[in-house]
């Protein structure tokens, strides 16, 4: 008996398979830079220094998968089922999951470093004490100073006169 679908087809879909998860796994490693961005916060241009990264990341990896599982040709149902994967991570999980982990990370930042943040307020109050009575020391200091040189100005006005 002869199979009904050839094995051509079934190398296809076994293809199409290995891209799909593909996509979901590169939209699943989005996500873990989400989170990381969620922890510790960055500016724009770092997000656009590591949304760069990812995007290199992503062409490497797509190209060897690509080179590996089909000898690097270019077919449109591969990134049709690269693309499906990542919006189905996106529209289910991404979506979903992502925000909580990220608010539930930041509340656990929040806890974890609070006692350092106390310190760091304590120190920096002490700091700021000790600069004011310097501040105010060097003022005194230079009112004595300002005296000083005051008097040793007359005096060197007497001896010059006395010449």
């Amino acid at each position: 008996m002869t199979p009904v679908v050839g094995a051509g087809i079934y190398e296809e879909l076994a293809l199409l398979c290995d891209f799909f998860l593909l996509g979901v796994v590169l939209a699943g490693s989005y996500d873990l830079l989400r989170l990381w961005r969620g922890i510790v916060p960055h500016n724009t241009f770092w997000v656009n220094v590591t949304d760069l990264f990812y995007w290199l990341y992503v062409a490497v990896v797509v190209f060897v998968v690509l080179n590996k599982k089909n000898d690097g040709r270019l077919r449109g149902f591969i990134f049709g089922a690269l693309l499906v994967g990542m919006i189905l991570w996106y529209v289910t999980v991404s979506k979903n999951i992502t925000p909580r982990l990220i608010a539930i990370l930041q509340k656990a930042r929040n806890i974890l470093l609070s006692p350092f943040v106390r310190l760091a307020g304590a120190i920096e109050k002490k700091r700021k004490e000790e600069l004011e009575k310097a501040r105010i020391g060097w003022n005194c200091q230079k009112k004595a100073m300002k005296k000083r040189l005051k008097m040793v100005r007359k005096i060197v006005k007497i001896s010059i006169r006395k010449l």
